[in-house]
């Protein structure tokens, strides 16, 4: 088939075109020609593309998947989900399939304030609220944690060890303060069927990251998590691939930090482990039988380092004038 994966300077597109490249034609797209990604197809395979906030993203990637015969379009950028599921219809039209969960349940996980609160009484769920002018007074408890209401990467979180701290972000509903959790971090990788049956769910320890990527990392037989995932899943409204993370709180429970309902980018390891997602993904597309769940997996540890691959100056100049 005819895939385009959008967000090619991410891990996950790369972990993506890794899986599938050697059995379907895959077409990379990015903002920037600078991203890496874009240099594993040939020339006539990447394309440049708006950022995921913009308006002119949605009819770019209409006009490109209509222009090129895309059978399948795989977004992996967290800005982009909600408005490409939204015009579903649209490229359903021109016979492009967009594997995402439905536009308000991408919203949902966008807004973890969203999240927690349709969660709420799960006991996955950590202690959380809004910071505001009328909360600041309610938080006592410290060290905690804040992060965005809307973000990933870890872009803007923080560790909150006085009242002082709190001093220095918005309180206008935008920041979320919820209790330290200083233990493990653990991802779940979900993949559930287009028709809601649940495939797989396999629990990886993030031993180390960088800038919110796992560059170590282990598979773990952990019924616990993958139980909880799965409900979490099935509560929100999860189809195709999801990733749920957990965190151990300061009593040893797990408790859940997001839901990025998208191919994340360790998808190497699950692979490694016997679960490849990205051709689970195709074989649901194409109506072939899935295996029954959640899979059997293997404990596998992964390590990641930097690697090269050399071109010609000019394909770059070529996308730079793009």
């Amino acid at each position: 088939m005819r895939v385009l994966v959008t967000g090619a300077g991410g891990p996950a597109a790369v972990s993506v075109w890794k899986s599938l490249a050697a059995e379907h034609e895959l077409l990379l797209a990015d903002m920037d020609p600078d991203s890496p990604g874009l240099y594993l197809v040939p020339a006539q395979q990447r394309f440049l593309i708006p950022r995921g906030e913009s308006p002119e993203l949605v009819p770019a990637l209409l006009e490109l998947c209509r222009a090129h015969s895309v059978e399948v379009l795989i977004s992996t950028v967290d800005a982009e989900l909600a408005p490409v599921a939204e015009a579903t219809a649209a490229f359903a039209a021109i016979g492009t399939r967009v594997p995402l969960s439905p536009a308000q349940v991408l919203h949902r996980c966008r807004d973890k304030w969203a999240l927690l609160s349709h969660l709420s009484g799960n006991p996955f769920v950590p202690s959380c609220v809004q910071l505001s002018a009328e909360t600041l007074p309610t938080i006592t408890r410290f060290p905690c944690f804040a992060k965005p209401r809307a973000g990933s990467g870890s872009r803007g979180i923080a560790l909150i060890e006085s009242a002082q701290d709190l001093a220095d972000l918005p309180l206008d509903d935008t920041y979320l303060v919820q209790e330290l959790l200083p233990g493990p971090e653990f991802s779940v990788d979900v993949y559930v069927s287009q028709h809601g049956e649940l495939v797989a769910a396999v629990p990886r320890e993030r031993i180390r990251t960088d800038s919110g990527i796992a560059i170590t990392a282990r598979t773990l037989h952990m019924p616990e998590l993958m139980e909880a995932a799965a409900n979490i899943a099935r509560t929100v409204g999860i189809r195709y691939v999801a990733n749920v993370q957990f965190k151990q709180a300061v009593d040893g429970h797990y408790k859940l930090l997001e839901i990025n309902p998208r191919f994340p980018g360790s998808l190497p390891l699950t692979g490694a482990a016997g679960v490849d997602i990205p051709r689970l993904l195709m074989d649901d597309l194409q109506g072939r039988p899935l295996p029954a769940g959640p899979m059997p997996f293997t404990e596998v540890f992964m390590v990641r380092y930097w690697t090269e691959k050399y071109l010609d100056p000019s394909e770059w100049q070529a996308l730079c004038r793009r």
